[in-house]
């Protein structure tokens, strides 16, 4: 098995390490020349290679120790390893040229004036390996990602006349490949070469929200404004800042069809993943259950089975949330709409005008707000305020006043909801003007759950602009 010795080896054990083979290499140097008796030139001038290099070889290692790592610790580059290596192969170099001038007698010029054709030679053989080293120190001075970043590279990577485009986390960048992590916990090494011929794209740079999209075509309709509301409302669902809400626009024409593009806004590659998942499954499952079929190559998708109308009890279960006579069963029913909805699918969202009201059948659903976090990832999550179960309702203030939705609120599971449209209720109220003060009857029951301290004043001054409103809203006055 693999042992990391690193992890077994203390710093202080290394050091005195190298101080020994350094005293080796000197005793060595001293004593061999004496045990031969007259010594031979020829291992004379080996023992002297062999101190002189080994001391060369310790004073690199100490200028890296006690200079080149701490001015390189806090640098802020694509590679800083990638640098220190490239400072160090250049004392390498100077060191060597001058144990050649030194000790053998050979200066470095002469041996690449005379060893130009040789030169050549390795050149040609060597020229992937200097292509890379080159686009590694373009990099080093470029620096478009560092380690960390998740980056989507696009290129010719086997050959091929097609391009691909690889997506993963830099783990690693040294003088010769960039090392990537990619998705499915593999590890891609890219030669540097490939990496200054391709387009790479930064996902995490600079930071922030990042806007993505996707596309599909539904079949054309009269009433696709409907279809572009009912999506946009589910892609509430989607964690989101209220100044960057998800939105869907008709952006052209294909397959004979209308091209719907959905435009949402993610803080990283995971993120944007995780957002892209959710996004598509609901934009497949919505628009087929609203009525709006999709376009594909054989055609559009099979017409969806209406929605049922709600059950006796079911109204009546509403008529007594609302606090209406039973008599109104008939003239609401008609009107109202049983609605099944998906998990993590928007009802409604916060700022936007609202127009019914809804009453929970079977299911869960979650009042949210929005918050910002870094585990599991960086990313925008949902905070649950409040859990809302089978007989609850809610959107009561947006439908009786006209006020903008005050929260968000997101199916958790797979759910069942009755909503009950204004159209419906202003016909009935405009009928029977006396329920407006049932109505405020049930504002103040909602008003007393929130605030139980409440002045007698103020709820009589509360009392007093809830009924103006409700009849302002209805066109009652």
């Amino acid at each position: 098995m693999f042992r990391d010795l690193r992890t077994r080896v203390s710093e202080t054990r290394r050091i005195a390490a190298w101080v020994l083979l350094l005293l080796i290499v000197t005793i060595l140097a001293l004593l061999m020349p004496r045990l031969s008796g007259t010594p031979h030139p020829v291992l004379l001038n080996g023992t002297r290679i062999v101190f002189w290099t080994g001391v060369a070889f310790l004073s690199v290692r100490l200028v890296t120790f006690l200079l080149i790592d701490p001015l390189l610790r806090e640098r802020k580059s694509a590679a800083p390893g990638f640098a220190r290596d490239l400072l160090v192969l250049v004392l390498y170099g100077f060191v060597l040229a001058a144990v050649l001038k030194e000790v053998v007698g050979i200066s470095i010029t002469q041996l690449l004036g005379t060893g130009a054709i040789a030169a050549a030679v390795v050149g040609l053989s060597m020229q992937e390996t200097l292509g890379n080293l080159f686009a590694g120190i373009s990099l080093h001075m470029d620096p478009a990602f560092r380690e960390g970043d998740w980056i989507e590279i696009t290129g010719s990577w086997r050959g091929g006349p097609g391009r691909e485009t690889l997506v993963g986390q830099v783990v690693g960048i040294t003088w010769r490949t960039v090392q990537m992590k990619n998705d499915f916990g593999d590890m891609d090494i890219i030669p540097n070469r490939l990496i200054a011929q391709a387009v790479v794209t930064n996902l995490y740079a600079p930071t922030g929200l990042h806007k993505r999209s996707f596309k599909l075509a539904v079949v054309p309709n009269a009433e696709l404004h409907v279809a572009l509301e009912k999506l946009t409302t589910a892609l509430a669902g989607i964690p989101h800042f209220a100044y960057r809400p998800p939105e869907v626009v008709v952006c052209g024409s294909e397959l004979g069809g209308a091209l719907l593009e959905c435009r949402y806004w993610t803080l990283g590659w995971r993120d944007s993943r995780h957002s892209l998942y959710q996004a598509t499954r609901l934009a497949t499952s919505v628009l087929p259950r609203e009525g709006f079929p999709l376009l594909g190559p054989n055609g559009p998708t099979s017409e969806p089975a209406p929605e049922p109308l709600p059950t006796e009890a079911q109204m009546q279960d509403l008529l007594a949330l609302l606090q209406l006579p039973p008599r109104m069963s008939e003239d609401l029913r008609p009107s109202i709409l049983l609605r099944h909805l998906g998990p993590d699918e928007g009802v409604i969202r916060e700022g936007d005008p609202g127009h019914s009201i809804f009453a929970v059948v079977s299911g869960s659903l979650i009042v949210v707000k929005v918050a910002e976090r870094m585990e599991p990832y960086n990313g925008i999550f949902w905070d649950t305020i409040a859990t809302l179960g089978p007989g609850a309702w809610f959107g009561e203030a947006s439908l009786l006043t006209g006020a903008p939705r005050n929260a968000t609120v997101v199916t958790a599971t797979a759910c069942q909801i009755l909503e009950l449209p204004k159209a419906a209720f202003e016909a009935c109220l405009k009928r029977e003007p006396e329920l407006v003060h049932h109505l405020v009857d049930l504002m103040e029951a909602r008003a007393r759950e929130g605030d139980a301290l409440d002045t007698a004043n103020r709820k009589s001054l509360l009392r007093e602009i809830w009924l103006k409103q409700i009849k302002t809203w209805f066109r009652m006055v």
